[in-house]
């Protein structure tokens, strides 16, 4: 039988060598389009992921300085606790939703609003709007306004402080402190100090030392007087709103165990 003829070594490396080029484009494409897929798929969850946390829905650029100033302050004096996240309302029936509201008042209504309030109500279930010409500085004021007549945007990092969770009722009441504006009454640490020029005494009074803790002698009358305010005449009298609409039972608790540990 004659021997099978034997073909040269480049003939028989040729086939080899095609079906690895053929593998490694294959292997190229797959990971091209991969990288891309993955590409496209991370651009989108981004976009969505700003848009859902709001600070894509208008950018800080667009934004002017006084009405990026004038979304702190709304966060900052609690505005924002009881008109909702940019006004949307929703929080009491008794306080109006300022997104739809606020646009239709010029500079000068609001400014009276927001320095000499808005009614009284003897019902603590229904919140009003106290008076804040004697807290709130005249820039702050116009800040304000100015945000207001913008239609409250997104502003970024003007966000309500964290209330902590699980670590006791004191140290949750003192962030609901600071998140819902008592401290800018009532100062740091319930220190006070904080001008009303038309009251008896002519400040704030403080939530520390022996006269508060002689008229308020239990945890029920501290609760009360959150709950109920205290209004003690019309502006430009400051006086210590409702809180009962508002807070709930357990925060005002929280508030008070907190109010507890000031010396």
């Amino acid at each position: 039988m004659a021997e099978p003829k034997q073909q040269p070594r480049g003939e028989r490396l040729l086939p080899a060598i095609l079906a690895a080029t053929a593998a490694m484009v294959a292997a190229g494409v797959a990971v091209g389009f991969a990288a891309g897929h993955y590409t496209n798929r991370t651009a989108t969850v981004t976009r969505t992921v700003a848009r859902a946390g709001g600070a894509a829905a208008t950018p800080a650029a667009h934004i002017s300085p006084q009405v990026a100033a004038g979304g702190h302050t709304f966060v900052q004096f609690a505005c924002v606790e009881c008109h909702g996240p940019q006004g949307r309302g929703g929080v009491s029936p008794d306080v109006p939703a300022l997104k739809t509201v606020g646009r239709a008042m010029n500079v000068a209504t609001l400014t009276r609003i927001i320095d000499h309030g808005l009614g009284e109500s003897a019902n603590p279930t229904k919140p009003y709007m106290p008076v804040w010409g004697a807290v709130i500085s005249k820039t702050q004021v116009a800040d304000l306004a100015a945000y207001i007549r913008a239609g409250l945007p997104v502003v970024a990092d003007a966000q309500p402080v964290p209330v902590p969770r699980g670590q006791g009722a004191a140290v949750a009441g003192a962030g609901l402190y600071v998140r819902y504006g008592c401290v800018n009454c009532h100062g740091p640490n319930g220190l006070g100090g904080v001008p009303n020029p038309q009251s008896p005494d002519k400040t704030i009074p403080p939530l520390t030392g022996g006269d508060f803790r002689g008229e308020f002698d239990t945890d029920a009358k501290i609760a009360a007087v959150i709950r109920s305010g205290s209004v003690i005449g019309k502006a430009p009298i400051v006086s210590m709103p409702h809180w009962g609409g508002i807070l709930s039972r357990s925060q005002i608790a929280d508030l008070v165990a907190y109010l507890k540990t000031l010396k």
